[in-house]
């Protein structure tokens, strides 16, 4: 069988033969980005990291918990991801070749999950020693201690693969799974565990949490062959395809068609009323749009969550002595994420803007009032979780999270906007511009194609900082106005 499969593969990659000045040129850009952008990347969060405030709150009970916390919600949204892209992918004519041969699928897709478990182990066991090596360098946990949670993140990454095939071998389990992660890692935030099952230990040896990770993640090894057998023809085509159209658009730099590729469709509230009367033309806006999520449930409810988890982490990000910024940019990409369950509407809206009145209603209007909800979906779950939340955990910082909580989410929703008018990339970005230092236009066409999200992640690092933060938050907010300025008048 495995001879078979190894002839039917060189059969297919005979068809797609790089040559060597295409394979040398994909080695160079490696290795130019590993220098000018991993490298001092890894060596600024080094720096960050190693500082003795922060080795003193990476070692806190509250950084434990936190810990804890992020792995669960990993779980999670592994065994989301897996109900539409799955680790066990293939190119569409492959996978419909092989899946419809007498080959097992779990001979047909191993190399695919040895390379998935692998580079998952070294993921989550080079992130937990970069953090224990952190701690450690100043002295507060052994190097023992650092070899240990090494080994958990590397049982975590493998455990991770197992709910990722799980997700797409069985959608249903791995929802109702899901949702029960979401529910401990809710718990395990509220609790204040001392039990660092998922972060480093002071204490050495081979501990209760060691030994719980390596049952899971064995227990997950053992049940691939099983859930790779599971994986339905039409599942595999179904992906295949979607993947293969994903990354068509992605090397495009279209990212928005990349999301839409992914765009969950409409299974339930069919006989709900998107179109109703009233007096407010917002009101009928925001109520057809609403349905239009509803619709949706599973995309909705994962909004909700990613909103509501965004304003917990901007919390997180006010009350720490060091690392708010960093907590700031992953409060802003969860909210950024968060919204789109909110913005099909607006993304329409922007398509159609074309100084034609479609729907007898000038095209400001139009976006206008398609803006209403996700805007509003973005004050009330983000912000009022942040603001409630502070209120309740950290009264001192209530000023602060007032304004991050408010002011945040209107940026953040500025730059959705902003992305939906964006358009068709500019010819000029394709045309190359060799300089002393090579040709810019590849980098540029990339910060042009993630204006929305890099400039959400730079007012999540200032808006946690307050007054501190103000003017840098302030200047991205009138970048971002600038942007949705020229790309409204240059719609047509």
């Amino acid at each position: 069988m495995t001879a078979r499969l190894r002839a039917a593969t060189g059969i297919w990659r005979a068809r797609q033969h790089r040559s060597i000045g295409d394979r040398a040129y994909i080695a160079y850009s490696l290795v130019l980005l590993s220098l000018i952008v991993v490298t001092p990347v890894l060596r600024a969060a080094w720096t960050a990291a190693a500082t003795a405030a922060s080795t003193t709150a990476l070692s806190s009970p509250v950084a434990a918990t936190a810990a804890g916390t992020v792995v669960l919600g990993l779980w999670a949204a592994a065994l989301v991801t897996g109900t539409t892209r799955g680790p066990a992918v293939a190119p569409p004519f492959l996978a419909h070749a092989l899946a419809d041969s007498d080959l097992p699928r779990r001979t047909v897709f191993r190399s695919r999950m040895i390379a998935a478990v692998v580079i998952a182990v070294v993921v989550g066991g080079g992130v937990a020693v970069f953090f224990g090596s952190a701690i450690g360098s100043r002295g507060l946990v052994t190097p023992g201690a650092v070899l240990d949670v090494g080994i958990r993140g590397a049982l975590i990454g493998v455990v991770t693969v197992a709910c990722w095939l799980l997700g797409q071998a069985a959608p249903r389990v791995a929802g109702a799974l899901a949702i029960l992660a979401l529910i401990a890692a809710a718990v395990e935030a509220g609790r204040r565990s001392t039990w660092p099952w998922a972060w480093v230990s002071t204490s050495t040896g081979v501990g209760p949490a060691d030994l719980l990770l390596a049952v899971a993640a064995i227990a997950g090894l053992v049940l691939v062959p099983w859930l790779l057998d599971r994986i339905s023809t039409e599942t595999l085509a179904a992906q295949a395809a979607a993947w293969e159209l994903a990354v068509a658009h992605a090397i495009s730099m279209d990212f928005t068609a990349v999301a839409e590729t992914y765009q969950a469709r409409p299974s339930a509230g069919r006989r709900l009323r998107a179109v109703v009367g009233s007096a407010r033309l917002w009101v009928v806006f925001v109520v057809r749009d609403l349905v239009g999520a509803v619709r949706m449930p599973a995309r909705l409810v994962t909004g909700v969550v990613t909103l509501a988890a965004s304003g917990l982490a901007l919390v997180v990000a006010t009350v720490v002595p060091t690392g708010g910024a960093l907590l700031g940019m992953l409060a802003a990409i969860l909210l950024f994420v968060g919204l789109g369950a909110f913005t099909r509407g607006l993304q329409h809206a922007a398509q159609v803007a074309r100084d034609l009145a479609l729907y007898g209603i000038e095209d400001g209007q139009l976006v206008a009032l398609h803006t209403v909800l996700p805007t509003a979906a973005a004050l009330v779950v983000a912000g009022g979780t942040a603001i409630v939340t502070g209120a309740v955990v950290a009264p001192a910082s209530l000023p602060v999270l007032v304004w991050a909580g408010i002011a945040l989410p209107l940026v953040v929703a500025g730059t959705k906007v902003s992305n939906a008018l964006r358009g068709p990339s500019p010819v000029f970005l394709m045309t190359p511009a060799p300089s002393a230092i090579g040709d810019p236009m590849p980098f540029i066409r990339v910060l042009w194609a993630l204006d929305a999200p890099i400039l959400a992640l730079l007012a999540g690092a200032a808006a946690p900082l307050g007054g501190r933060g103000a003017p840098a938050f302030v200047a991205v907010a009138v970048v971002v106005a600038l942007f949705v300025t020229v790309r409204w008048t240059r719609r047509t």
